[in-house]
């Protein structure tokens, strides 16, 4: 006899089924019993050891969630498993998954197949009278229907009432802007307030067809608060003051370079209430062509910003631009050498950060780094650690391999000493090289100063590149346990394999349901 379930619970049930993020290759990255401890010689706990292949190079997927997808209509950006789905096990399951909007009103539709055009309207039929969630973008497969694009456009446009975000990505296709103007003009958007937009279209960005698809949606939309674009529209001095840069709280610029004398980026001098800024850089050849302000006061200032969001080779220019006294956040992800010139990018990175925190007068309390260059980089990071800006931080992730140096400065040193950050409460180190010759728990000790110094470390996150490291220090942290009873931190080890490193990066790039480096 089957039990009853009440249908409240199996409708919690589906909704975390559609919408929780999917990872196809976790499950072959999950943790095994089989491997044997070099140490002991026994098997490794199963919450130790984790697969992973060493290669010469991680590869890092740029289309990912794209690549993973196939085509049609799913709820979430990277899970495969949709309320169709689930209507397709029973008819109990069906009448409640088809009674239910909030399963149907976030909508991911992927390429332009002529059945999609059906599913969108059986979704937006479903979804009832729920604010709407609109994502267009392509995968892998064919997008050369665009006579099914626009098809879709005109189904969306008819409920654009509900719209609460509108994003189209297409690349590869080529959709003419008067069938664009067509399929959206006229349409009313009182809702929205997340737009997002770029495909490959007939004429240059900033021309008459291009503004008249997007102005009039920009300026029918009382409630836009959200803008992501993949161009910085620095041709288009209409459009620019189109946008209502008082009223935005996040802008997402991905791929983009600016120009000199950038009319997007002295446009967001007029941003009143924007807190969530993010840019990756397009490694275009015109890049060079943005100068540093001739003084301070010619920076660009966002006294509102409190996060930032930072991916590129050559952002110095970029943060020599800016002032930003109430930055609190701050996530970069560079690379210090030119790997084609092997020759450094200009003015050092580190120099430029060092610069916008005292131009900035700021204080941080989360900030990440990544530097896809190695040599020397735990110097370059741990001089900046040193800066005022810093002092009060309560996260700190380093992407970039660091060895026992970080660890001790971050322990204090020695246990007489007070360790820095006196407010850190998370810490994740996602590739830390221990010395092959020195098996010492080094992760463990410096836990054990901040536990000693403060007692407010709540996370602690170690990706080891050497098994024997790894194993050790869980054998070391397990003794501490047992010696101090419960630690209070929240400890995750694992293996950062190249596979396992990649899966995480992977992640880290995806963004407000796009990658921030597609392209590159």
């Amino acid at each position: 006899m089957t039990p009853f379930i009440p249908s409240e619970l199996l409708l919690t049930i589906f909704d975390l089924a559609v919408h929780t993020p999917f990872d196809p290759e976790v499950q072959s990255l999950e943790t095994i019993s089989s491997l044997d401890d070099p140490i002991i010689g026994k098997p490794i706990p199963s919450t130790v050891a984790s697969i992973g292949t060493t290669t010469a190079r991680i590869h890092i997927d740029a289309n990912y969630p794209e690549s993973q997808l196939g085509s049609g209509i799913i709820a979430h950006e990277t899970n495969p498993f949709t309320p169709l789905d689930i209507s397709h096990v029973c008819r109990d399951w069906r009448e409640i998954a088809f009674s239910a909007p909030e399963l149907w009103s976030s909508i991911y539709v992927a390429d332009g197949h002529l059945s999609t055009v059906h599913l969108l309207q059986l979704w937006l039929q479903n979804s009832g009278s729920r604010p709407l969630d609109l994502v267009f973008r392509e995968t892998n497969g064919d997008i050369s229907r665009s006579n099914t694009i626009v098809e879709m456009l005109k189904v969306a446009a008819a409920h654009s009432r509900r719209w609460r975000s509108f994003k189209l990505r297409l690349r590869r296709g080529r959709l003419w802007m008067n069938i664009v103007m067509e399929a959206l003009g006229g349409i009313e958007t009182p809702l929205l307030e997340t737009l997002a937009f770029n495909f490959s279209i007939d004429s240059n960005q900033g021309s008459p067809p291009f503004n008249d698809a997007w102005i009039p949606l920009i300026t029918n939309s009382p409630q836009l608060q959200e803008l992501q674009m993949w161009s910085t529209m620095d041709r288009s001095k209409d459009f620019l003051l189109a946008v209502p840069f008082h009223r935005l709280t996040t802008i997402t610029l991905t791929m983009v370079a600016f120009q000199r004398d950038s009319l997007f980026l002295n446009s967001l001098r007029r941003c009143e209430v924007l807190e969530t800024l993010t840019i990756s850089l397009n490694d275009g050849s015109y890049w060079g062509a943005l100068q540093p302000p001739s003084s301070s006061d010619a920076a660009v200032s966002i006294p509102s910003l409190r996060h930032l969001n930072l991916i590129g080779k050559r952002l110095c220019d970029l943060l020599q631009n800016l002032h930003l006294p109430s930055l609190i956040s701050l996530s970069l992800h560079t690379n210090y050498y030119d790997i084609h010139t092997t020759r450094r990018l200009g003015t050092d990175i580190y120099m430029a950060l060092d610069d916008l925190f005292t131009r900035s007068q700021c204080h941080l309390r989360s900030f990440k780094i990544r530097d896809v260059e190695q040599n020397d980089f735990e110097t370059r990071l741990l001089f900046l650690l040193h800066h005022p800006a810093l002092r009060g931080i309560g996260e700190l992730r380093v992407g970039s391999k660091v060895r026992e140096r970080t660890l001790e400065w971050l322990g204090g040193g020695d246990p007489t000493s007070t360790p820095p950050f006196q407010d850190l409460k998370h810490i994740h180190l996602e590739a830390f090289a221990a010395d092959p010759k020195i098996l010492s728990a080094t992760v463990v000790a410096m836990t054990g100063s901040r536990i000693r110094g403060n007692g407010l470390l709540r996370s602690l996150t170690v990706g080891f590149l050497s098994e024997t490291q790894l194993i050790y220090e869980t054998r070391a942290w397990n003794g501490l346990v047992a010696d101090r009873g419960g630690l209070g931190v929240d400890k995750v080890f694992y293996f950062a394999s190249n596979a396992e490193r990649a899966r995480r990066l992977r992640g880290e790039f995806l963004y407000r349901d796009f990658s921030l480096i597609q392209g590159w």
